[in-house]
């Protein structure tokens, strides 16, 4: 490896370390840090004990339940029975707490939304533009009524959860009883109201749609579906509620979702899925750890809106004004060891609430979709940041938000295929880049001229303590050549944070999701030629050929590389590491996308081409003459030279006085 590289790698790490000290927390930050951890294991250990308290209980109570329904109909004294624990269990919500449970069908142009009338929540959502991996069939994000989710109310002195009960569905100020699904189109919107009443006395004789059309006390969900729009209207109201609910000062509202397979690898999609929220202008996340389990709780900074974050597609839920947002919440996620789930997701939001309102209210939204970066973007919440996207490094978000993506949804305006697209991408970064390009190649190409030069001055300076003499030597005589080692450094420098972008851009880009490009069938994940049979630690069990096919092109661009430095001998060991790199990142890379394997083999491909062509552009016996013809005039010394000619000096007179003493001693 030559000066100017090695240069360039402490340049790096100075830049790393640099970054790393500015960002480095002070000492206020590490205590609360320290605290914020310490709430999180104080929470997770509550939850824990809460949990083991109430589960055998709980079972026993369901179980008891269940068989009481089943010998109901036969016996008269089990029905009595069940009423009567029914009774105690939902008081003034006892009526709602039977076994009917009605299906709403919602449907628009992006998706098709299933609600149950038990605990008036959506039990699942099937996207119509996507399909799960192999096409087999469209995205669904539930199943098996999986989502969960509803107040949990303090009614007497019992804990009610909605989620249990039964509510009256209206559509256009109508009780509605049909089976038949709800659409809309366009620019049209529709409302479902579903309501849940206190138990409706037995003195009144009247048909039961005239008493609730007419009843002004219940809990109201109100769901509006818009015609061409990922996002749920989703409506949480009291009216008339203060005498049944107890509860003063906060709601609690809880959501359980486990979150479907939908992509080729489990692995790497439990890894890229989590819970998201927004604190104020902060959007953080769950970070695994290494853990199974990770808690995070926030209790005095209001939430925005929390995510339920996969790979490509996301179920959010949106606070619309400040009234609706979250006091404070507790919020899980664990891997799930079941074959069709990755991820267990569960929350305890708190709404701010005063029992002392006639009618209080919750606007949010309900988010089901991609993770789309110019649909998030449009909905000015910040929810982009949560694709990755590098946005711990301003640089990084930069490239990505202001290039990279611009430039992706222009070139997919032309209706051009994706690996076409991602070829026109590549060349592009390139064209702008080449006069950078150009230097350095350049400046490397000339430097290997000089090498004869540069091995007479080793030669004339062999020692170690003659190591600035032969430095400024070397320095002269890249000046006399018109040669700046340094434009080898800096391209490096400025193309290193397109070359990370594209690594994060690739694999979180929803668009590459099941686009196949030769013979990989879906470029959003790794490409595989040949499956094996048995699995290669920190490689996999597959051969990716785009990865192959990069590190074939990378040790190819390094061994044009090493052939055109200054071979140094006082580094034998950089060579082996120059070439064990691609090697190294044969390895890191068999498993990510394809996409991404295809642009850095398109990329190194031209780079290949690129140096090559300047190669054989340089005239070395011009770069002779012009050292030569410069040989014969006086080189002014520049500052720098004569600070490192005046530190020479220095240490010479130390080392004199140095044996001076040795000799009197």
């Amino acid at each position: 490896m030559d000066k100017k590289s090695i240069i360039g790698l402490v340049l790096i790490c100075l830049v790393c370390v640099v970054f790393g000290l500015l960002n480095r927390p002070s000492e206020e930050q590490k205590q609360a840090q320290k605290h914020y951890q310490d709430s999180i294991a104080k929470a997770q250990m509550l939850a824990k004990k809460q949990a083991d308290k109430n589960k055998s209980f709980k079972n026993e109570e369901e179980a008891l339940i269940d068989s009481l329904r089943v010998l109901a109909n036969e016996n008269d004294s089990a029905r009595a029975e069940l009423d009567e624990l029914i009774k105690g269990k939902y008081s003034v919500f006892s009526s709602s707490a039977n076994i009917e449970n009605k299906n709403i069908v919602l449907e628009n142009d992006v998706f098709k939304v299933n609600i149950s009338s038990r605990g008036a929540m959506v039990s699942n959502v099937v996207l119509k533009d996507y399909t799960t991996y192999g096409g087999k069939e469209q995205v669904k994000f539930f199943t098996n009524n999986g989502n969960k989710y509803g107040l949990h109310l303090t009614v007497g002195n019992n804990i009610i959860n909605t989620e249990e009960l039964d509510f009256k569905v209206f559509v256009n100020n109508k009780l509605y009883n049909s089976n038949a699904p709800l659409k809309v189109s366009g620019k049209d919107s529709l409302v479902v109201s579903l309501r849940l009443f206190p138990n409706k006395p037995d003195t009144i004789n009247i048909s039961d749609e005239n008493y609730f059309l007419n009843q002004k006390q219940y809990l109201e969900y109100k769901y509006t579906i818009r015609g061409n729009d990922y996002r749920l209207g989703y409506k949480i109201a009291l009216n008339n509620m203060q005498d049944v609910i107890k509860d003063d000062g906060n709601l609690e509202f809880q959501w359980d979702s486990p979150l479907c397979l939908k992509e080729k690898d489990k692995k790497i999609e439990t890894q890229n899925s989590s819970i998201y929220y927004m604190l104020d202008d902060e959007v953080e996340n769950l970070k695994e750890q290494g853990k199974d389990d990770s808690v995070s709780e926030s209790s005095s900074i209001p939430i925005k809106w929390i995510s339920y974050k996969q790979q490509f597609f996301s179920t959010v839920l949106i606070a619309k004004d400040s009234v609706s947002r979250f006091n404070s919440a507790t919020m899980v996620t664990r891997a799930d060891t079941a074959a069709l789930n990755i991820r267990n997701m569960h929350s305890v939001l708190d709404f701010n609430y005063s029992n002392d309102k006639n009618y209080t209210e919750y606007n949010m939204d309900m988010f089901f979709g991609p993770n789309k970066y110019r649909i998030f973007k449009n909905y000015n919440i910040d929810l982009e940041r949560t694709i990755p996207l590098g946005w711990g490094f301003f640089l990084l978000q930069w490239v990505n938000r202001f290039v990279i993506i611009p430039v992706f949804d222009f070139l997919q305006g032309f209706n051009l295929h994706i690996g076409l697209i991602i070829l026109i991408l590549t060349l592009l970064v390139k064209i702008v880049l080449f006069p950078l390009a150009y230097k350095s190649f350049s400046s490397t190409a000339k430097m290997k001229v000089l090498q004869p030069e540069i091995q007479k001055i080793n030669e004339k300076y062999p020692k170690q303590d003659q190591a600035v003499q032969k430095q400024q030597a070397t320095m002269q005589l890249y000046r006399r050549a018109g040669i700046n080692p340094m434009m080898g450094c800096f391209p490096m420098l400025l193309q290193f944070p397109i070359l990370v972008a594209m690594f994060r851009f690739f694999p979180s880009s929803v668009e590459l999701r099941q686009q196949s490009f030769l013979w990989a069938d879906d470029l959003s994940t790794y490409d595989s030629i040949l499956d094996l049979p048995f699995n290669i630690p920190f490689y996999g069990s597959h051969i990716s050929l785009f990865c192959l096919l990069m590190t074939i092109a990378q040790l190819l661009y390094t061994k044009m590389t090493m052939n055109q430095q200054t071979q140094n001998n006082a580094m034998p060991g950089m060579k082996f590491m120059m070439y064990g790199m691609p090697i190294f990142m044969l390895f890191i890379l068999n498993n990510f996308s394809a996409a991404l394997n295809y642009y850095y083999l398109i990329s190194l491909l031209i780079s290949v081409l690129q140096m090559y062509i300047i190669r054989k552009t340089i005239d070395e016996n011009k770069v002779l003459a012009r050292l030569q013809q410069n040989s014969k005039k006086p080189m002014k010394k520049s500052k720098w030279q004569q600070r490192m000619e005046n530190l020479e000096k220095q240490n010479r007179k130390l080392m004199q006085e140095r044996q001076k003493n040795q000799r009197r001693r």
